[in-house]
Order: structure tokens, then C-alpha cells, then sequence
């Protein structure tokens, strides 16, 4: 368990400084032009450790799965990836890479299309799905100090991406957020 815990404070390590390189300080510190490239591939480059420490670290299974419980854990992994996939859709995945250095690009506009009108946060709902889909798969420790330490990451910066789309949107995003839920869809 206390490899496991080494885990969680790695994830945690990496959400923090996953933050702190979105802020408008750090932005400004950046070339514009260069800014989402490096930010993208520093979380590439950070989050290999973390996975490798995943993969070797001893972990309990800490239950027996059965054929069902792989069967529904695996349809919430594949959810959670075709969501993600969709998600994109209402972005220019060449902007969203830091690979579109047009500098003459007007503001970007808010995204309240496609599944973005059912969930504020599609991308993160479908990591979401995707991460306890993993922990109900493979049902080890290590899977479930994941789950919640980039769960835990996840509600943060949630919380701090909204303030920031506040500031950019104001009343617009404002009005957004009282109609459409953050996470979990109203049925």
C-alpha cells in the first residue's frame, strides 16, 4: 500500500504542475505562438514516468472480477475514449495541439455544441469513464489510487478552468453553466 501511495503523490504532483503551467501568468511568460506546444509536450514528457511507476509498482487486486464486471468496466473505458473523441470535434485539434501558429487567429468563441450542450466538460467526463472503467477492469490498488488522485485533479481544476472561462466569456459562459450541468448529464 505505501507504493501506492508514492503513486498518488506523483499524480498529484503532476495535476499541481499541470495547473500551474495553464495559468495566464505562465502563458505570458511564453511566446504566444509556441505556448500550447510546449505546454502539451511537458505533459507528454511528465506523465511517462507516472504511467511507468503505474505499470511496475507491486498492486493488490483488491477483488475477483468477473466476466460482467470486465464487460461493463470495458464498455466504460471505450465510452469514455469515444466520448473524448467526440468531445474534440468542437475544437480545431490543430490549435488544441499547439500546432496552428497563425498569430493572427481572432479569440477563440465559446464551444455549447454537440455533447458540449449536454455536459460542460465532455473531455473530462470522458477521462473520467475512462479511469474507473480501468479500476473496475483491473481491480487493483494502484488502479484505484489513479482513479481517485486524477478525480480529485480533475474536480480542481475544473474549478479553476471556470474562473479562468468566466474572465474570457463573462455572461455568456455564466448563463452556460446554469443550464448545462458540469459532469453528469441531466436525464
Amino acid at each position: 500500500m505505501q507504493t501506492n501511495i508514492y503513486l498518488g503523490i506523483a499524480w498529484l504532483i503532476y495535476g499541481a504542475i499541470h495547473s500551474i503551467l495553464a495559468t495566464n501568468t505562465i502563458k505570458k511568460s511564453v511566446p504566444i505562438k509556441y505556448y500550447r506546444l510546449i505546454y502539451n509536450l511537458l505533459a507528454v514528457i511528465l506523465i511517462i514516468p507516472i504511467l511507468y511507476l503505474q505499470i511496475i509498482l507491486p498492486s493488490v487486486n483488491m477483488m475477483i472480477s468477473s466476466l460482467l464486471s470486465q464487460v461493463l468496466s470495458g464498455m466504460m473505458m471505450l465510452s469514455g475514449i469515444y466520448l473524448v473523441y467526440v468531445s474534440f470535434r468542437n475544437y480545431d485539434l490543430k490549435e488544441f495541439l499547439g500546432l496552428d501558429f497563425n498569430e493572427t487567429k481572432n479569440k477563440s468563441e465559446l464551444q455549447i455544441e454537440g455533447v458540449s450542450s449536454v455536459v460542460r466538460h465532455p473531455l473530462y467526463m470522458g477521462m473520467l469513464l475512462f479511469l474507473w472503467g480501468t479500476f473496475g477492469y483491473f481491480t487493483t490498488e494502484a488502479y484505484l489510487v489513479t482513479a481517485i488522485s486524477l478525480t480529485i485533479y480533475i474536480r480542481i481544476g475544473i474549478y479553476f478552468e471556470e474562473k479562468k472561462l468566466v474572465q474570457e466569456f463573462g455572461k455568456q459562459y455564466e448563463k452556460y453553466q446554469k443550464e448545462v450541468p458540469m459532469l453528469i448529464p441531466k436525464f
